[in-house]
């Protein structure tokens, strides 16, 4: 990260807090008045962004360069190899939604690669399905951008962020073109009324819209497949943008058997595809550090995998004396939740407490213990009694990844050990600075 500016962002809070005091003010007022909001309320932030010089950039282009090519790999022995499909252990319905073909060959046309990063990086998780945060991202950039702490910093630096709206609706048309899409398309943005972040869906449209393509924001469940289209009431839908994650998918697929038609049949272009649970499932992890199930991997590919990548496991097959003894090194998380539900770090238990987690999950296979791999932190101003007092933070950054190329970034910290959801986590700022 680009530390001198984390130096200079710190005298500037000491030296005038004041003016970084009003500063602030506007900032949460600006944040009120847009749609940055969860349930009505404002997202958690401080009042620091997180910097990254012009060498970070290339090494997260690097990470989503190799990270997709590994997720591609793998996706494609799924397709071919019934043996690897035996590993993931997927329900016959939804392994045979992904061995359907998307009409694409991208297996997460729009994915987050979650990391601890500081001078070294490891992998916390991989989202490919319904990834979310972009609105919370840009907005805050946005306004921090007008703010005077970096306005002033804007003397001495070249500070930037990752448009990610625009972006991702030039990597959506490039999606439809490949697929086989000749008109210009109707887009639907597809999620379960009440389930999706309903503020992000509304800048997707508007950004569409303004770009000329005419959009709705829909549930999959009211949408109508005949005459070999399929509609939502009287718009013909040419192109998805879904974000209804694979997991609520299947819980009702009664309910969108027209949806899933179409989606067989290829009579709409669906980005994502359901062979984004591939990589978005979290025993892939497990998968991808025994390599004796990835033989088909490179060697630079291995060394990647050993050196950033948590070891994981199923529960049963978990070296048990190691982490029964060792506790504070590992969690537990379930398989296939998101928002960092149900996530439980050793370290946040007692002995007896651990065991009992252990015990109470040995049987069930929708858990596995991964290693604990959180090192990365930065201290943060808190307004404290009127004051601003520096205080470390727990970090994690997201990488946004479009069609397989690195986009933007999405900062998040928290002083527990879980850094997850928009709950349990603080949004920051990100920025490239030179």
């Amino acid at each position: 990260m680009h530390r001198q500016i984390f130096e200079d962002y710190k005298n500037f809070v000491i030296e005038n807090p004041e003016i970084c005091k009003k500063d602030l003010f506007e900032i949460t007022r600006k944040l009120q008045q847009s749609n940055a909001k969860y349930k009505g309320k404002i997202i958690n932030f401080r009042y620091q962004p997180m910097f990254f010089s012009s060498q970070d950039l290339q090494q997260f282009k690097s990470i989503c360069k190799t990270m997709m090519s590994i997720i591609q790999k793998c996706t494609e022995e799924y397709l071919m190899n019934p043996d690897f499909r035996k590993y993931f252990s997927f329900s016959r319905e939804m392994e045979e939604l992904i061995l359907s073909d998307s009409g694409y060959k991208t297996a997460a046309p729009v994915a987050r690669f979650d990391i601890f990063f500081d001078e070294d990086f490891k992998f916390c998780e991989l989202n490919g399905d319904g990834t979310s945060a972009m609105n919370e991202a840009n907005t805050l950039e946005k306004i921090f951008l007008e703010s005077k702490i970096i306005t002033k910093l804007k003397t001495k630096y070249k500070i930037e962020y990752h448009e990610l709206f625009i972006s991702w609706l030039d990597q959506l048309l490039q999606i439809y073109q490949e697929f086989g899409g000749k008109q210009k398309p109707n887009i639907a943005i597809a999620d379960f009324l009440g389930l999706g972040s309903v503020e992000e869906f509304d800048i997707f449209k508007q950004v569409f819209e303004e770009n000329g393509f005419t959009t709705v924001i829909c549930d999959p469940r009211e949408m109508k497949y005949k005459n070999g289209k399929l509609y939502y009431r009287q718009t013909r839908i040419d192109l998805v943008y879904r974000r209804a994650v694979n997991q609520e998918m299947e819980r009702r697929l009664p309910e969108v058997t027209d949806f899933i038609k179409a989606y067989k049949d290829k009579a709409v272009c669906v980005v994502g595809p359901f062979r984004s649970q591939i990589m978005h499932n979290k025993i892939f992890f497990s998968i991808l550090t025994d390599p004796a199930k990835t033989a088909f991997l490179n060697e630079e590919e291995h060394n990647f995998i050993d050196k950033h990548i948590p070891k994981t496991w199923r529960i049963n097959d978990a070296p048990q004396q190691e982490i029964l003894s060792r506790k504070d090194c590992y969690l537990i998380k379930p398989k296939d939740l998101y928002g960092g539900r149900d996530v439980v770090c050793g370290l946040d238990c007692t002995h007896k407490q651990w065991i009992k987690l252990l015990t109470d999950s040995e049987n069930n296979d929708e858990f596995l213990v991964q290693e604990f791999c959180n090192f990365t932190k930065q201290e943060i101003p808190d307004l404290e009694k009127d004051k601003f007092v520096f205080k470390p933070y727990k970090t994690t950054l997201g990488l946004f990844c479009y069609n397989g190329k690195f986009s933007g970034l999405y900062s998040r910290i928290s002083k527990k050990n879980v850094i997850a959801g928009v709950i349990n986590s603080i949004t920051l700022p990100s920025f490239a600075v030179e």
